[in-house]
């Protein structure tokens, strides 16, 4: 029996889709919610705008079961690692001005698996 390529090509599709659980979303829409807090998180605005905590607020419905929480916190935490000039105070004090606090809290010493 020979298979043709594009046979092979739908087979390994599927197969990933059946091995790889999908998710509601991915870490590039995390990173999106907070590219507007940037200026507030990097000390360059005294406080965070509205479309940060818009983006916090979005950050916050993303994550409904334990697997995507821990998801959600691995993409903050990767997008974190690429700003190092992030001031602490405003990671911290980000979810609270918001008025929205997270599951996690967006720090890159944070576990995200507990």
């Amino acid at each position: 029996m020979k298979v043709a390529p594009a046979g092979i090509l739908l087979l390994l599709a599927f197969a990933l889709v059946v091995v790889e659980p999908t998710r509601a979303f991915t870490c590039i829409q995390v990173e999106t919610c907070l590219t507007p807090c940037l200026t507030y998180l990097t000390g360059q605005q005294p406080a965070p705008t509205p479309a940060c905590c818009d983006g916090v607020r979005r950050l916050k419905n993303m994550g409904i079961t334990p697997a995507e929480r821990q998801f959600a916190c691995n993409c903050v935490k990767h997008a974190a690692a690429h700003f190092p000039n992030l001031k602490d105070d405003a990671v911290s004090d980000l979810p609270g001005l918001c008025a929205t606090p997270l599951p996690f809290p967006i720090s890159l010493e944070f576990d995200c698996s507990k």
